[in-house]
């Protein structure tokens, strides 16, 4: 057995060198995604002195592909904007935040900041100084459709009882993850599955500019599926993320009366359904009883509360990173308000915005905000102004992203594994990067000197504008 090992990790070696030299750093970015959140340490692990798994290795192989190619010049550092500095500040409030606090036994701190931001980061950063054309748009599309309709026939199986098809088989253990009995995919809980089936929902309503005419109705066909899967969520931040991303993505892509009949009709059907069903969604049967699923929207409440009590007393600098759960223990006695307090004893947040202004203060609480400010200001441009057309499919795609990540972060804490920011930093990065690649304000920068083995595409297309 030894030996098998030792012939396989030669051939992974001399493969994976070939790869870091000449293979795709974008593929490889579409690559982590899947592998994080589909392959991950449920689906298979091993020890070689320390814990490995297939996503581990695919970040490693990445970042050093990513190394590799920009010492030969295949890659070339953009130059900084200002949602850089803005990410740069967040992450260093973050790391000297975690400097004070304690970091061996049993603490979570190095971790979460690993899972939940450098990880996540690294994707962004290479992800945003790649070089996009219209094929490359075309395959990350096609890439998220494709995985999407896995997604979404896994959730219906599950919503429809049908776990012997699954695959991976760990997503039929009920031992495994959260939300057994609701669709939660590879990623065994229902909210980051949701990120990802909403986000290639919209991939799959973007494609069709971006193939021919003929194959636009199979697109179409594939939507009722993915609003199936999302129903068998049981999941309301995913309802509401998927919703209301899908309207800003019609509200961009159609035009004159379609608009306003689609958008209407959807808008007045939403409005109906949640009036007509509002009892039956705050008590909606999900894993457990219909009272569960009503102490968990009671115990919002009680987090909101604790959360405003823990920000008063220390405003400024937050009471550390990571650890509100036990720093929440000393304002659970409040007898002052009508709220359990108690129910929320041996949960982590679920507010991924209140998280961060109770752990981080106003210091770390106003770079996040702005972050997702500068995120949605320029994606926002990148749907409306890009030229070439096609660039525009990625802002209108991360415009949609935003909306999901929001819902579910006033709804949930979405920052302890990699999953949810992992897709979040890299559209981030890929909009951002194709912005600058076609924004006229660095266009000196673009039409710099050639780098060999570098298309110069972008260079071209930014001298025709500027002249």
């Amino acid at each position: 057995m030894t030996a098998i090992y030792a012939i396989l990790a030669i051939a992974g070696v001399l493969w994976g060198t070939i790869w870091m030299i000449r293979g795709s750093l974008l593929h490889g970015c579409l690559a982590l995604l899947v592998a994080t959140s589909t392959f991950g340490v449920l689906f298979f692990e091993f020890r070689a002195g320390i814990n490995l798994s297939i996503d581990r290795l695919a970040l490693v192989a990445l970042v050093g592909a990513f190394v590799v190619q920009l010492k030969l010049g295949k890659v070339q550092l953009r130059s900084w904007m200002t949602i850089d500095y803005v990410m740069a500040a967040l992450m260093t409030v973050i790391f000297v935040n975690c400097c004070f606090l304690p970091w061996g036994g049993e603490s979570v701190v190095i971790q979460h900041f690993l899972n939940g931001y450098l990880i996540p980061l690294t994707l962004y950063v290479i992800a945003r100084n790649l070089d996009y054309t219209e094929r490359s748009v075309r395959h990350i599309l096609i890439f998220f459709a494709a995985f999407g309709i896995y997604l979404a026939a896994t959730g219906v199986l599950e919503g429809l009882g049908q776990y012997s098809f699954l695959f991976p088989r760990y997503i039929a253990d009920p031992k495994i993850g959260l939300h057994f009995g609701r669709a939660r995919g590879p990623m065994v809980q229902s909210v980051s599955y949701g990120v990802y089936l909403s986000t290639c929902m919209l991939a799959v309503w973007l494609l069709r500019d971006h193939i021919s005419a003929k194959w636009r109705p199979a697109l179409y066909l594939l939507l009722p599926m993915f609003l199936a899967a999302v129903f068998f969520t049981k999941t309301r931040t995913v309802w509401l993320g998927a919703g209301g991303s899908l309207l800003i993505v019609l509200w961009l892509t159609l035009h004159g009366r379609a608009r306003t009949i689609v958008i209407a009709g959807l808008f007045a059907a939403a409005l109906l359904g949640g009036v007509s069903k509002l009892d039956g969604i705050i008590g909606l049967k999900r894993e457990g009883t219909v009272q569960d699923t009503r102490n968990s929207v009671s115990m919002r409440a009680s987090f909101a509360y604790v959360s405003w009590k823990m920000f008063l007393d220390s405003p400024l600098v937050g009471h550390g990173f990571t650890q509100f759960k036990e720093a929440k223990l000393d304002y659970l006695g409040d007898r002052n308000v009508d709220l359990v307090l108690e129910s929320i004893r041996d949960y982590d947040h679920h507010n991924t915005f209140l998280s961060v202004l109770v752990d981080l203060g106003i210091v770390g609480f106003i770079p996040f905000l702005a972050m997702y400010y500068y995120w949605t200001r320029d994606s926002w441009r990148l749907a409306h102004r890009a030229e070439p057309p096609w660039a525009k499919s990625l802002g209108i795609l991360f415009l949609g992203v935003i909306v999901i990540s929001w819902m579910q972060m006033f709804g949930h804490e979405i920052t302890y594994t990699p999953i949810d920011h992992l897709l979040i930093f890299f559209v981030a990065g890929m909009a951002m990067g194709i912005k600058q690649q076609f924004d006229p304000v660095v266009a000196p920068a673009l039409r710099a000197a050639p780098v060999p083995g570098r298309p110069q595409q972008a260079s071209i297309v930014m001298e025709r504008r500027t002249t």
